[in-house]
């Protein structure tokens, strides 16, 4: 009975370190986004001695249909080097009307040093009931923040992205 009883119980803690180590996938609500996902961008950076390009961050991209705006964050990969070390990002979202006039809700940008993530950012995702176009840039800078600017070693610009 009591191999029986020592067996289930280190069947029951393996269990549960396996189930503890897997972190579940963060969800819109965690990095302050509402809606569906609708895309995931990597932001490359480029090795400044061999020019080869690596990733360490992704844009993710959400909609909301019921408030028809479009939300985005910088989010760094898990298990990647400087993970939990501050380091500069710049994120900024636009829609379609952004160069037209700069209204409230049709840009917005989070710039700064950070651990996990930058954003959210939002902006408007219709104009009088038209689907607008949403456009992101991205600078991520793989080396930590140390008060000087920024060497800015990955760029990301992207447009025509979620258009309705």
């Amino acid at each position: 009975m009591l191999k029986r009883s020592a067996a289930v119980f280190v069947a029951a803690v393996a269990t549960l370190g396996v189930s503890t180590a897997v972190a579940p996938a963060a969800s819109a609500g965690a990095y302050g986004c509402a809606g569906k996902l609708v895309k995931t961008i990597p932001v490359p950076l480029k090795d400044q001695l061999t020019g080869k390009r690596y990733y360490r961050s992704d844009i993710r991209l959400y909609y909301n249909p019921k408030s028809g705006w479009n939300c985005a964050v910088m989010v760094k990969r898990p298990g990647k080097p400087r993970y939990n070390a501050k380091v500069p990002m710049f994120l900024e979202i636009m829609n379609a009307r952004w160069a037209e006039d700069r209204q409230k809700g049709n840009i917005d940008n989070d710039q700064g040093n950070f651990r996990r993530y930058a954003g959210p950012v939002k902006v408007r995702g219709r104009w009088k009931g038209k689907g607008l176009c949403i456009s992101v840039s991205a600078l991520y800078s793989d080396a930590e923040a140390n008060g000087r600017d920024p060497e800015w070693n990955g760029r990301l610009y992207k447009s025509h992205l979620a258009c309705r």
